[in-house]
């Protein structure tokens, strides 16, 4: 029988426990090499939302390199932060409530100035892993609103109609949109297991990129839309692999410098290197930069805490990323070498899953 998303009910925005450890390749910054200046923080563009449970649910908050910290969402449901808009004014948000024993999401945009989230559509069992399309007047997302799981086309304003780009009673998953907006990358299970498929922005012209027994998923662009970077675990492992948008030059981020299970990825706004969190089952993970061109990978952190969920600053120069090395959840910041290790958020509560956004 065809598996429809092996991976089952595993949904990234709320995957918190992240794990892994380890040093082959060069190791690079440390621990203990920081904290940022205060001139320094303050000097550093953009500022980073995140989810944070300190109010007994999950919300998003905002928190700027010198540490000073607003509310954004105050609920009822919990709120995950979802990506921003390429203009950086509004910030795709997904809210959850349970009803019955049922879960309901919920796609909103929340204008990050300030005012009322606008809702997308009505509540439903799925609505979630959106992309923006780069000039920021559509994107698309998972939705059941007409099957088990296909992706859809929408504008970001209350009331527009919704284009379904897929129809496989499989489902289809974690779309895509590549840099220029005319394609989308995404998953899909309808040949017997997760494989990366591209289309058309319209869901015409749909091509397959990789063939393999095992899952292939989580496809995420390069910023010159030259490469794909994808998770696989056709090495009875997940590890991080690299294709060209027609399928070809297909390698592995890490190379022979693997260490632990990878995932995570994000791409340098100049798309040079790619950093991307290696986990191993003692509960302690690591974050690595590689050279997009080829290298050995670079460790950032020192692989005695968990560390994950990286994200860049919108100039290149730094990194935010969660960590638990304090005895709690928090955000922190460092510069893009590893140096500068800087914890940004101090609550008792939960923060996590940062995303930088750029000044406007």
């Amino acid at each position: 029988m065809p598996r429809s998303w092996p991976w089952r009910a595993r949904w990234s925005l709320a995957a918190l426990a992240v794990l892994g450890v380890g040093c082959s390749g060069r190791c690079g910054g440390a621990s203990g090499a920081g904290p940022l200046s205060k001139e320094e923080a303050r000097a550093i563009p953009g500022v980073v939302v995140f989810l944070s449970e300190r109010a007994g649910q999950k919300d998003v908050w905002q928190v700027s390199p010198d540490g000073t910290q607003t509310q954004i969402t105050r609920g009822p449901e919990d709120d995950y932060p979802g990506p921003v808009s390429p203009d950086g004014k509004l910030l795709l948000v997904v809210a959850v409530r349970e009803q019955g024993g049922i879960q309901f999401q919920q796609l909103r945009v929340q204008p990050l100035a300030g005012g009322d989230a606008v809702p997308l559509h009505a509540p439903r069992a799925r609505a979630r892993n959106a992309s923006w399309a780069p000039d920021g007047s559509w994107l698309v997302a998972e939705s059941d609103a007409q099957g088990f799981s296909d992706l859809v086309r929408l504008e970001p304003r209350e009331g527009a109609p919704e284009v379904r780009l897929t129809q496989v009673k499989e489902g289809c998953f974690e779309p895509a949109v590549s840099p220029d907006g005319k394609e989308v990358a995404f998953v899909c299970s309808r040949e017997g297991d997760p494989e990366i498929y591209v289309t058309k922005a319209d869901g015409t012209e749909e091509r397959r990129l990789t063939a393999f027994h095992r899952e292939d998923r989580s496809p995420m662009w390069s910023p010159d839309g030259q490469w794909l970077v994808f998770v696989s675990d056709r090495e009875e492992k997940e590890r991080l692999y690299l294709v060209r948008p027609d399928g070809s030059d297909l390698r592995a981020v890490s190379g022979s410098g693997f260490a632990g299970d990878e995932r995570e990825p994000t791409f340098s706004p100049d798309g040079q290197r790619l950093v991307y969190v290696s986990r191993l089952p003692e509960g302690l993970s690591r974050l690595w930069m590689v050279p997009l061109a080829g290298g050995a990978p670079v460790a950032l952190t020192d692989g005695k805490h968990r560390d994950d969920m990286p994200a860049w600053s919108p100039d290149g120069k730094y990194l935010a990323f969660t960590s638990e090395r304090e005895g709690n959840t928090d955000v922190y910041l460092m510069r893009a070498d590893g140096s500068g290790q800087t914890r940004l958020t101090t609550d008792k509560a939960p923060d996590w899953l940062p995303r930088w956004v750029a000044r406007r």
